[in-house]
């Protein structure tokens, strides 16, 4: 029997590219992120969090659909799960209001540590809805991250903020959308998603403002901060695509980790732009979260190295398609 000519590249192999595909596009995502919460942040001292979400997503309207047709035209808005991706749109306001709401009153990476609880209701939603796999390993690094986020926020203490609920209720959506996406991934594309959840977050940012609270008042940017505002939707809808791109491709129990690099640029950003210094807490906090993250990845890189070694078969399984 003749072989196949050798390639140079096993089924195994891609496997492992497009996992590792989705962690770097996870991570660049994660960056587009923490820069579009840091504009968020200087804008929520001077504008209503409808005002900087309606304006934001419209900048972003004109830029999702160009990457639309870009990548496939028209037909990347068709969708054979059509109610499931319109409940998707529709979350992404709400996940992104309940953020929004709490960076007045505290510094942005200790709000971005409230939020790692995402990746703990990421991985419990997987198990119901998506069937993953999660073993004792990975069960035991999110508990002591989440033990790391409870360092952050110093329940029962004076250093305790009532706004610290908008950042989990924030996590809990954010989970949400990602287990949406994972189960859309092969039902609507990147873009398509990404243009309908614009299309969403428009509308519903409109028919909020005619609620009589403050938090939906209209307020007209100024010429700069109508600039930021721009950047801002560029950032958002780069995050949103590349969200799709990366639970495209790895599982979101292997992607939600690599959420924890958001609390490297929340430092970065609290410290260059409003001069906030993390508290003790926050930054044990932070070590503790960080090292729960690096452990799980290396928890992972190692099953993957011993599943290859115990089945040699697995090198001539087809690669699962796009």
């Amino acid at each position: 029997m003749n072989k196949p000519p050798n390639t140079g590249n096993t089924p195994s192999d891609n496997n492992q590219d497009r996992i590792l595909l989705g962690i770097f596009l996870a991570i660049a995502m994660v960056f587009c992120t923490s820069v579009m919460d840091g504009i968020a942040k200087w804008l929520t001292a001077s504008y209503s969090i409808v005002s900087i979400i309606l304006i934001r997503n419209t900048f972003s309207l004109p830029i999702a659909f160009i990457l639309m047709i870009k990548t496939g035209g028209l037909k990347n808005m068709k969708s054979d799960r059509p109610w499931l991706l319109a409940a998707r749109s529709s979350l992404i306001i709400f996940a992104a209001g309940s953020f929004y709401a709490a960076l007045p009153f505290m510094p942005l990476a200790e709000a971005f540590a409230i939020a790692f609880v995402a990746p703990l209701f990421t991985t419990v939603l997987s198990i119901i809805f998506l069937n993953e796999k999660v073993g004792p390993h990975r069960w035991a690094v999110l508990g002591t991250g989440f033990i790391g986020v409870l360092i952050v926020l110093q329940p029962g203490t004076d250093s305790f903020q009532p706004a610290a609920i908008f950042p989990v209720a924030a996590a809990f959506f954010y989970a949400v959308l990602m287990i949406m996406t994972r189960q859309l991934r092969h039902h609507s594309t990147s873009s398509g998603m990404t243009l309908w959840g614009t299309i969403a977050t428009v509308c519903l940012a409109s028919i909020s403002l005619v609620l009589p609270w403050e938090p939906f008042a209209w307020t007209l940017p100024s010429g700069n901060d109508l600039l930021l505002l721009v950047g801002m939707a560029g950032v958002a809808t780069t995050a949103h695509f590349l969200t799709g791109q990366a639970y495209r491709y790895a599982p979101a129990a292997v992607i939600a980790p690599f959420d924890y690099t958001m609390l490297l640029w929340g430092m970065i950003f609290g410290w260059v732009f409003w001069q906030e210094i993390p508290e003790i807490h926050v930054l044990a906090g932070a070590a503790v979260i960080i090292s729960s993250g690096l452990y799980l990845i290396y928890r992972e890189s190692q099953a993957k190295n011993k599943t290859v070694q115990d089945n040699p078969l697995l090198k001539s399984n087809t690669p699962p398609t796009a």
